[in-house]
């Protein structure tokens, strides 16, 4: 394949796995969601580190991991990716799905503190923060985060919520507009709420 394809670094061994991502497809079944802060990070980790990990699909071209991947790629009309196509049964590609999204590893503080600090130390504070904040954390104040209190404009947190159809997530987002339910929410007059189709 030509890497004129794709304008993300794509290693040598997975150029012949290039393909057309809007040719896969999705269960609808994912139960992986990123907020639009976590997708913005995970464009600037594509554009520069590139594809790390391919797509894996079924033979079929059913996600079983990469479907967030592929989503913000097509977003920013990144349209070629290496996938790899597996020979699964629909219930080994869920397990696969669940595998990727849920055997990570648990996170020791103290050695992902130090982590932190190195990559301070190396220049990429801002990089560093910016990712926190796209999963809802902060820099403690001794890594130079800022202190509770202080003039920092409060950060924005999203919320997601499945629906069974459009009648329901309107229903519910009518609800929020009602100041009497806010107040019950105890959400403030600068709380917004929008519709997002994900």
């Amino acid at each position: 394949m030509n890497e004129k394809k794709t304008i993300l670094k794509v290693p040598d061994f997975m150029r012949l796995i290039l393909e057309d991502i809007r040719l896969l497809k999705s269960d609808g079944n994912n139960p992986n969601r990123m907020t639009n802060k976590m997708k913005e990070e995970l464009w600037k980790s594509l554009m520069e580190f590139g594809w790390v990990q391919p797509i894996l699909a079924d033979k079929n071209g059913v996600y079983a991991d990469g479907e967030q991947r592929v989503s913000v790629c097509i977003m920013h009309s990144e349209f070629w990716a290496p996938v790899f196509r597996l020979d699964l049964s629909d219930v080994q590609r869920r397990r696969l799905r669940l595998e990727a999204n849920v055997l990570k590893g648990k996170h020791n503080r103290e050695l992902e503190q130090d982590e932190w600090k190195r990559i301070i130390e190396a220049g990429q504070k801002t990089e560093l923060e910016s990712l926190l904040l796209s999963v809802g954390e902060k820099l403690p104040v001794d890594l130079g985060g800022a202190r509770e209190g202080s003039n920092m404009v409060p950060e924005t947190l999203e919320m997601i919520i499945d629906f069974r159809d459009e009648s329901e997530q309107q229903s519910l987002f009518l609800k929020f507009q009602d100041e009497e339910i806010r107040r019950m929410l105890g959400l403030h007059p600068w709380n917004k709420a929008r519709l997002l189709n994900l």
